[in-house]
């Protein structure tokens, strides 16, 4: 059975991505497990944690994640298996930790559109967005689920190559529960598109992806990010997805797809090539 994760801290962007969260576990079938972490001062300019006062936390993030679970198991009508767990310590080990045990198909993150990247400057969910080697979706702060009937494959010329081929299995499952629709668009200036049409015009990459019947499509521009975002003024999509390399969270290069996640209206799927 497919699982899929959601670190919750009970602000409203996370309540929203847990919801949407329970809602795509219904369409897939899949159970969701919520994870809240008590981080426990341990840096001597912070203020002393009381036995008294850990034993309140505690009290109050059970109470918080039992009634969100509550929430969500009534706006489900029931019809998955919603987990919980409370956790004391780091939140990225504690996270890792439960994606080792239970392989999901996703940990869901929430994020808060253009104060994405100030939010998440040195928190514990930034470590998440680098370290964590499972797919990642990042969900816009008030967007609520619907069937991924079209999705965006962002690219470069490296991932046609590499990272869409491995991620065939995850694609064919989101025809198979959605009847999706792919477009590959890959952004770049004129001149290196037309120097590497042999790549995009391979015909080993498109024999891998010719099951999906994927439409593809050129944008000219320097930036990636700015590609992404002006095509979709243009056009449709429900979902994006994007191959990032291994030295980064959603990173063509020089972090060029974070500002996809951050500005994105749609939600973002990030998966390690």
């Amino acid at each position: 059975m497919k699982t899929i994760i959601v670190p919750v801290n009970f602000s409203p962007c996370a309540a929203n991505a847990a919801r949407y969260s329970a809602d795509l576990a219904r369409a897939i079938h899949a159970d969701l497990h919520l994870i809240h972490v008590l981080q426990v001062p341990v840096n001597s300019a912070e203020p002393v944690m009381t036995q008294y006062l850990y034993k309140d936390m505690v009290e109050s993030a059970d109470i918080a994640l039992k009634q969100l679970q509550f929430e969500l198991i009534k706006h489900t009508h029931n019809r998955i298996k919603i987990d919980i767990s409370l956790e004391a310590g780091n939140v990225s080990a504690k996270v890792k930790d439960l994606c080792r045990e239970l392989q999901p198909y996703a940990v869901v993150l929430g994020a808060a559109g253009p104060s994405f990247k100030r939010s998440q400057v040195g928190s514990p969910i930034a470590s998440l967005l680098h370290n964590l080697d499972y797919p990642v979706l990042v969900v816009p702060a008030t967007y609520t689920f619907h069937s991924f009937r079209r999705v965006l494959l962002a690219c470069d010329l490296e991932d046609i190559g590499s990272g869409i081929p491995d991620s065939l299995p995850l694609l064919k499952g989101l025809r198979e529960h959605f009847g999706s629709r792919f477009d590959i668009v890959t952004v770049g200036m004129q001149k290196v598109l037309t120097e590497n049409l042999h790549v995009l015009d391979s015909v080993g990459w498109k024999t891998k992806l010719k099951e999906l019947y994927p439409e593809i499509h050129y944008v000219q521009g320097s930036k990636v990010e700015d590609g992404i975002l002006e095509y979709l003024t243009h056009n449709e999509a429900d979902l994006i997805m994007v191959f990032p390399k291994k030295h980064g969270f959603l990173e063509f290069h020089a972090s060029q797809s974070r500002k996809v996640a951050r500005y994105s209206p749609v939600p973002v799927l990030s998966l390690r090539a």
